[in-house]
């Protein structure tokens, strides 16, 4: 069950080449000579850390610059008021492999320190109020009793449960050839069709259907809204994840030793003084000859300007809103920033004395689905000795300590007493304004022509990297993986 995540656009607060798209998508600089470029790149984020980096190793002149004292954006690991070398990442939890394929070359680069991470192992699920093991979950006569039929159950005990999205989806995954690409393969009806009624024509049950993200049993009823997920976005998703060659529940997962911040702070360390922080960017000017970046500096608010000959903006749509750009964005990418929803959410941290859940009654901490304030729950910063230790969690954007440990101890499933010595809630929204936004989230039913590829084209000079400006929204994968893209874009032109 996903993590609890509240989706919120800034409406309120077909073609395309795909040799353009994916322009310099090879990992590697072109053999030719490249002219040394000017830089600017706004967001000091992972995405235009990477970013920024890879510019500067091609030999190109840059500049980074980050609104708020630090770097990194959703990639955050506290250390403090933890006791004892404790840390917690309360952004950017893990990377997979496979995939985050770019984000491994830069872990390979650095040679920083990976863990195996534990979190998807031994899961403990609720499943309609009942604490469930995945041994439970993986049995046909619980499938049968949660409502799956006959097909449905047959597919699970051959491919298990995690997978049975791929029962509906994986036939029509076979069509895409392009995974930047959604259109245009004799699909894209399907973007006005609510995913709930897609599946249900597919045969699925209403149990599957609700896993598969469709929980809306028909539109024939009640009229479909702009909250519900076309069909043609949820098997697109699946499509890529199967052309990349990954699994649809990803067990094999990984953390940088330290808290993934390491990387983050990595590019800083190399970047140096290139980098310069408390600097909100406020007008961004652009025309066919390069950009010019109006920004204001410390503590005084001194306005400066940069010129270069290109800009990376590599800050959250919703962030974008709040710089003024000249000439003013053309109106499809105008719409695509406007009406790209993104995810918001609190990172819940309990410290506790002990390990108090080993020798109880449950098989692992890794809780799944347990409440709607406090959806996950996994151990972070395992390796640290001690019996102490941080457990990590995912809530509603406000959230407070009080009620965070509340809930936890209202679902807690075993029969010893906790030692939570202290609840901290990490608001992203109010704590790091300048990295509002976590992950994207699926586009309104109906619009994915109108926001995809949009989202994601340079407009002239100007170019767009982030966690929100790839074709799959994870986080760290999304952003290096675009940046990338940028980089090599910038270097060929």
């Amino acid at each position: 069950m996903p993590a609890s995540h509240t989706a919120i656009t800034r409406r309120k607060l077909f073609k395309t080449s795909t040799a353009a798209l994916l322009a310099g998508a090879a990992n590697l600089p072109s053999a030719e000579p490249v002219k040394k470029k000017r830089v600017v790149v706004i967001g000091g984020g992972i995405g235009g850390l990477s970013c920024a980096f890879d510019l500067m190793e091609r030999g190109h002149e840059v500049t980074v610059l980050e609104a708020s004292k630090r770097t990194g954006g959703h990639v955050k690991t506290i250390y403090d008021p933890l006791p004892d070398g404790l840390y917690a990442d309360v952004g950017a939890e893990q990377f997979t492999n496979p995939g985050y394929d770019t984000y491994r070359e830069w872990v390979r680069k650095f040679d920083l320190p990976v863990l195996a991470y534990a979190r998807r192992r031994k899961m403990f699920a609720n499943v309609r109020g009942k604490w469930r093991t995945e041994e439970e979950l993986a049995d046909a006569k619980t499938q049968r009793e949660f409502g799956f039929n006959e097909r449905e159950v047959a597919f699970m005990q051959e491919h298990g449960w995690k997978e049975i999205s791929r029962l509906f989806f994986g036939p029509m995954a076979e069509k895409f050839k392009d995974e930047y690409q959604p259109f245009g393969i004799g699909l894209d009806e399907l973007d006005h069709i609510v995913l709930g009624d897609w599946l249900a024509e597919q045969g699925a049950s209403e149990t599957a259907r609700s896993y598969c993200g469709g929980s809306r049993l028909s539109s024939k009823d009640k009229p479909a809204t702009e909250s519900d997920v076309s069909a043609l976005y949820r098997i697109w998703q699946e499509s890529i994840v199967k052309l990349r060659g990954l699994p649809v529940f990803k067990r094999e997962v990984f953390r940088l030793k330290g808290g993934n911040q390491l990387l983050p702070d990595t590019f800083a360390k190399h970047l140096g003084d290139r980098i310069r922080r408390n600097c909100p960017v406020t007008m961004l000017e652009h025309d066919a000859n390069g950009v010019s970046v109006t920004f204001t500096e410390g503590p005084d608010k001194k306005e400066q300007t940069l010129k270069a000959d290109y800009a990376v903006l590599c800050v959250s749509p919703l962030v974008q809103a709040g710089i003024k750009v000249s000439p003013a964005w053309p109106v499809q990418k105008k719409f695509a920033l406007e009406h790209t929803p993104m995810g918001m959410q609190s990172r819940i941290v309990l410290q506790a004395k002990t390990r108090f859940w080993e020798g109880d009654n449950v098989p692992s901490i890794n809780f799944e689905g347990a409440s709607s304030t406090m959806s996950l729950v996994y151990e972070c910063a395992h390796e640290v000795p001690g019996e102490s230790c941080v457990l990590m969690g995912s809530g509603p954007p406000a959230l407070s300590p009080e009620d965070a440990l509340a809930a936890f101890r209202k679902f807690y499933p075993g029969q010893n007493k906790d030692t939570i010595e202290q609840a901290i809630v990490h608001q992203w929204w109010k704590e790091e304004p300048y990295a509002l936004g976590c992950e994207r989230t699926p586009f309104a039913l109906g619009k994915l022509a109108q926001i995809w590829p949009h989202l994601i084209q340079p407009v002239g000079r100007v170019h767009f990297a982030g966690a929100a400006f790839d074709n799959l929204p994870w986080g760290q994968d999304a952003a290096t993986r675009s940046a990338r893209r940028v980089t090599n874009a910038i270097d060929a032109a």
